[in-house]
């Protein structure tokens, strides 16, 4: 027998499911139509797209409120009425939950396939970002002392200012990284490590191990791509993990 199987076969009860069951799929429909038809402002917006994404914040905002937001309201709504409808033909406890049910699945879905839509936009946003950032770059550039002219040992892609003596006359330099660079690590890593260890994410809201393995993996990223800032990450990184542990996690869901 299925999960919303059903001993009730009264022609009112199905009549009502019929039209619970049409509903829930109108409001799945619509989802999909509201999404359709932002992917070609949204694909122009990333072709413009420089050296940040903050363009998508503002556009995501009215995307979740014209669909989760909007949708889901709209399905607590129908049931005020369907629910109405069921106690008047006496349905069973257990149907109307069965009911109930699908509308939470619906609720559960649509927030989920919008959070898997905003890691791909970020992520795809941040590798045009990066590949701006590329073009931008002289990677073969020297930095050279302010006093000597003497080459100095600076990473082009440094994400925090550094101070170093020079070994031909002893000088002090000061090296503020480019501000596009600056940018990679906010714009363009921290959205491909989302992206790396999403399904980890999702896994981990009912699975502590996964949580973990989460943490890992999307500060292991970091860490590896930002290596002067690893201390930093660990930190956070462990003081993570300790929540799970604690089974206090406030940031997974």
């Amino acid at each position: 027998m299925g999960l919303f199987s059903s001993s009730n076969t009264s022609p009112e009860y199905l009549a009502l499911v019929t039209r619970w069951d049409t509903f829930i799929q109108k409001l799945r429909d619509r989802y999909s139509e509201v999404m359709t038809s932002a992917e070609g402002p949204l694909n122009d917006m990333m072709n413009g797209i420089q050296y940040d994404s903050i363009v998508f914040i503002n556009v995501n905002t009215g995307l979740k409120n014209q669909t989760v937001d909007a949708l889901s309201k709209k399905g607590d709504e129908g049931w005020t009425k369907m629910s109405s409808e069921l106690y008047k033909i006496n349905a069973t406890s257990s149907d109307i939950n069965n009911l109930h049910q699908k509308l939470n699945d619906f609720q559960n879905w649509i927030a989920l396939e919008f959070e898997k839509y905003e890691v791909k936009i970020f992520a795809d946003a941040a590798r045009k970002i990066l590949e701006n950032v590329k073009q931008h770059i002289n990677e073969s550039k020297l930095h050279r002392c302010t006093q000597c002219a003497a080459e100095l040992p600076i990473k082009v892609y440094s994400f925090m200012a550094v101070n170093l003596k020079c070994d031909s006359c002893g000088s002090v330099n000061t090296y503020q990284p480019d501000d596009r660079v600056r940018a990679l690590e906010y714009y363009v890593l921290n959205h491909l490590a989302e992206e790396q260890a999403f399904d980890l994410k999702i896994k981990g809201r009912h699975d502590r191990s996964a949580a973990k393995e989460y943490y890992l993996k999307y500060y292991g990223y970091l860490m590896d791509n930002v290596p002067e800032k690893k201390d930093f990450y660990k930190r956070d990184m462990d003081e993570r993990i300790s929540w799970v542990e604690k089974g206090r996690d406030p940031y997974i869901n």
